[in-house]
């Protein structure tokens, strides 16, 4: 059984899944681009068989492992139910955060050793603390919306068809609905970039909406009630809200890779050294993990959704996670991730390509200090993949 520790880090009030509820960032790419390359396309997922375990046993380490309870992170949880954490001689304490801030907070403190992470908030705790490292590029999130309840304002999809199908022109006006109204937003300033992406197609500012930041689980409760005019957040409380009978005015697909995260996991430079080698144990374990929900999506998708269940009483099923692999994750696999992320310049989350734009992004929204940033040493990411091989 799961050893659950709650993190007493930040305003932590209940573990809820989000999906990815750290933020969202735009890619830099029109209206019209595709938002997921072919290379990781449902289709293109082989379905093999899991790789083997590795040839000996290595050296025994409990990670403190900080995890976000999102479906984005539970291959993690296959990876341990099916004991490709074991074959790599790790043993994972958890510990429980809503999102990465507090998380890397612990983990400069000494009190976390690895964790889950989206790109863009580890690249805000690394202006300030830079001996964090992000050791992977794993996922790609794309399930952001911003909602609104039925028949108070038009979708995209009502827009599109009257504007000649012109996707900057449908997305202009219906962003454009935002102006003067209430947003809530859980997250605060972590879910602004979505909101911004909108905003942007329609000539506006956040000056020309209200906000209200609160946690994903009451917010939604907020929305229920009646508070606010849009919603917006990730998973699941967007399929919480589909069942009320709330609409998506846009989704994340829809800005067309305005809204995403890419994902993995970090660590501190001390806890590298302490521990050589250990950051490919740790990425054998994950590819192995997502090739096992690949051939086996049934079951692997029980473990996931189960776990993120058990942390966030979601009530998610295989379906919505079949869903959820469908249309708006994408979990690349071994092969898949060179080319996806490290090897070819022309990817859209080509790691340098996406790392610099979050850089960018933020650099001018938000005023972050840019010339703190060093990719080049921060992100050892391409040097540990070629030994990840499963």
């Amino acid at each position: 059984m799961r050893g659950i520790r709650l993190a007493a880090g930040g305003a932590i009030l209940a573990i809820v899944m989000a999906a990815c509820s750290s933020a969202a960032t735009p890619a830099p790419a029109s209206p019209a681009a595709s938002t997921v390359p072919a290379s990781i396309a449902p289709s293109a997922v082989p379905s093999t068989a899991p790789s083997a375990a590795p040839s000996s046993a290595p050296e025994a380490v409990t990670v403190r492992f900080g995890q976000l309870p999102y479906l984005d992170y539970a291959p993690w949880a296959v990876a341990d139910a099916k004991g490709y954490l074991k074959d790599e001689g790790l043993t994972f304490e958890y510990s429980t955060f809503e999102v990465e801030q507090p998380m890397f907070e612990a983990m400069v403190g000494g009190s976390v050793d690895v964790g889950d992470s989206a790109d863009t908030p580890f690249i805000l705790s690394a202006a300030k603390a830079p001996e964090l490292r992000l050791l992977s590029m794993a996922s790609i999130f794309t399930g952001y919306s911003i909602m609104a309840r039925p028949g108070a304002f038009k979708t995209y999809e009502e827009i599109l068809p009257t504007v000649g199908n012109d996707r900057a022109k449908a997305l202009a006006e219906v962003c454009g609905q935002l102006k003067g109204k209430t947003v809530i937003l859980p997250g605060g300033a972590s879910f602004t970039p979505i909101l911004d992406t909108c905003l942007g197609y329609a000539g506006l500012t956040r000056d020309d909406v209200k906000t209200i930041d609160i946690d994903p689980v009451e917010g939604a409760a907020a929305f229920i009630r009646g508070e606010g005019d849009f919603y917006s957040d990730g998973l699941p409380q967007r399929f919480r809200l589909e069942k009320e009978g709330m609409v998506n005015v846009v989704t994340g697909n829809q800005l067309a890779g305005g809204a995403m995260d890419v994902a993995g996991i970090a660590t501190t430079q001390k806890f590298l050294d302490e521990h050589p080698g250990i950051a490919e144990r740790l990425m054998r374990a994950w590819y192995r993990s997502v090739d096992y929900i690949a051939a086996n999506p049934d079951d692997g998708l029980k473990i996931m959704t189960d776990w993120v269940n058990g942390l966030s009483g979601a009530g998610l099923t295989v379906d919505d996670g079949k869903r959820f692999l469908a249309d708006l994750l994408k979990l690349p696999t071994y092969a898949e991730s060179g080319p996806t992320f490290y090897d070819d310049p022309t990817s859209p989350f080509y790691y340098l390509t996406r790392l610099n734009f979050v850089v960018d992004y933020f650099g001018k929204a938000e005023g972050l200090d840019t010339g703190a940033i060093d990719l080049t040493t921060l992100v050892p990411a391409p040097q540990i993949f070629p030994n990840a091989k499963p």
